[in-house]
């Protein structure tokens, strides 16, 4: 039996298989959760629970610095949401979906805000009537150069902003805006729940900052 089994990984290791099944059985991909979150198409860790849509290096780099004192702002709403509302004081959405936006009312807690918004101005400048109120934005929805434009009065001192998908050049003039008004970047690139495509999150930060960057 030994000898079949050698013979057999012998015969794997010539081809991707085994790398395959190695990643599927112990590998980063597995102890994330990516092969759960690619099977149910749901944005949910190893142990089935919800995370953000981002990339993995990012969220495993906001696990151990993300406070119970914080408030977040999401500019969409889902799976994101109820991650920060585990861990944050209050999290405020702003969502253009009305469909989603039922669909998430049934799942949020009390200390979730979910706001309905259709696209246009009075989506993006929601969030102006929250003066220096938030510790981290997230841009992860519609108009996001818009968003970003609108969000820095409502961050606190030492606030950050979150911009997902920040590798995509339609987003580039709203990074410029905020390199302009000071902000260094820090950018995780890799691999994100569901789908097979890598993707890049950057947050954008200030000396001094909440999350000690």
């Amino acid at each position: 039996m030994t000898f079949i089994k050698e013979r057999l990984l012998a015969a794997l290791s010539k081809t991707d298989l085994l790398a395959i099944y190695s990643l599927r059985k112990y590998g980063y991909l597995a102890q994330s959760g990516w092969f759960k979150s690619w099977r149910t198409k749901r944005s949910i860790d190893a142990e089935g629970k919800p995370i953000p849509w981002i990339t993995y290096p990012c969220l495993s780099f906001l696990k151990s610095r993300v406070t119970s004192k914080m408030e977040v702002f999401e500019f969409g709403c889902g799976n994101s949401t109820l991650w920060w509302a585990e861990r944050v004081s209050k999290v405020v959405c702003c969502e253009h979906d009305p469909e989603w936006y039922s669909k998430m009312k049934n799942r949020i807690g009390i200390n979730v805000q979910l706001e309905l918004r259709q696209c246009g101005p009075d989506y993006a400048e929601f969030i102006e009537q929250f003066s220096g109120r938030f510790h981290v934005v997230v841009i992860d929805g519609r108009d996001r150069v818009s968003c970003i434009k609108h969000s820095l009065g409502a961050l606190t001192s030492d606030g950050v902003l979150l911009l997902d998908n920040s590798e995509r050049h339609q987003y580039s003039s709203g990074i410029d805006f905020l390199v302009g008004k000071g902000f260094r970047r820090l950018d995780f690139e890799g691999p994100i729940p569901i789908v097979t495509e890598s993707s890049m999150t950057t947050i954008f930060y200030k000396k001094d900052n909440c999350l000690n960057i």
